[in-house]
């Protein structure tokens, strides 16, 4: 069941990024029978996932979850800060995933440890490198010592880090043991802007591992719905708070 419910919410980011995938496609992505991705259809239905023709298609409607339109226009704020030549970070979450698929008319290098990066469509503009590393399934995330040694030899203008929590007492958090390394490198590999991209669910929360201290973030976005008193909080820390409407 675990398996599972990773698939569907690897496969509902997919979809969010390319819009709409033929069934063959998502089971040769996922490694799954094609009956295996219509039953995972029919559960993401009320998350927006419609099928049609053979295919899947995601689709922002008012009955769609929230999270997602959050995601989405958290997504669309952090591509913004984006400048021509910049040298960016994006971990494995799936709001920082999101952002790439945002950034227009850009020329930029992105480096991530997100393998699904390869399965999206994005502005021809952006040069993509994954890192490498060991991968798993299904997040299909790189980690490990051969990822960590690739990105050490990177200095990046910018990151663009997702994450399970945000809190006073565990700063940022995250699900995967794995990852607190790459987003520890990520931040202190970066010259220049470290962007924090969690929805509201994610702030004044704790995940299971620690990884990284407030302290090392400079801009946060997040939605409106974000607890209130933390951001104050963030902000008498002089972090750059950005509140969308979602």
């Amino acid at each position: 069941m675990k398996i599972a419910n990773q698939r569907r919410t690897d496969m509902l980011t997919l979809l969010k990024v390319r819009g709409e995938m033929s069934i063959q496609e998502l089971a040769d992505v996922f490694k799954v029978s094609t009956l295996t991705i219509r039953r995972d259809i029919a559960q993401l239905e009320k998350a927006g996932v419609k099928r049609h023709h053979g295919g899947a298609r995601f689709v922002t409607a008012p009955y769609a979850s929230h999270q997602i339109q959050r995601q989405l226009a958290i997504a669309k704020a952090a591509a913004k800060r984006m400048n021509d030549n910049d040298i960016v970070f994006i971990n494995s979450s799936s709001t920082a995933l999101l952002v790439l698929s945002q950034i227009e008319n850009t020329y930029l290098t992105a480096i991530t440890n997100n393998g699904k990066a390869l399965s999206m469509s994005i502005d021809p503009r952006i040069h993509l490198v994954l890192c490498g590393g060991d991968i798993s399934f299904p997040k299909e995330a790189l980690t490990g010592e051969f990822a960590i040694s690739n990105l050490n030899k990177v200095t990046a203008t910018r990151c663009i880090i997702g994450i399970g929590g945000l809190s006073h007492s565990m700063g940022l958090s995250t699900q995967n043991l794995a990852e607190v390394a790459i987003n520890n490198t990520m931040l202190s590999r970066t010259l220049g802007e470290k962007i924090i991209v969690a929805d509201s669910s994610k702030i004044n929360h704790n995940s299971a591992f620690s990884s990284g201290e407030l302290s090392a973030i400079d801009t946060l976005i997040t939605d409106k719905q974000a607890d209130s008193k933390f951001i104050e909080i963030l902000q008498q820390m002089e972090i750059n708070v950005i509140l969308v409407d979602a």
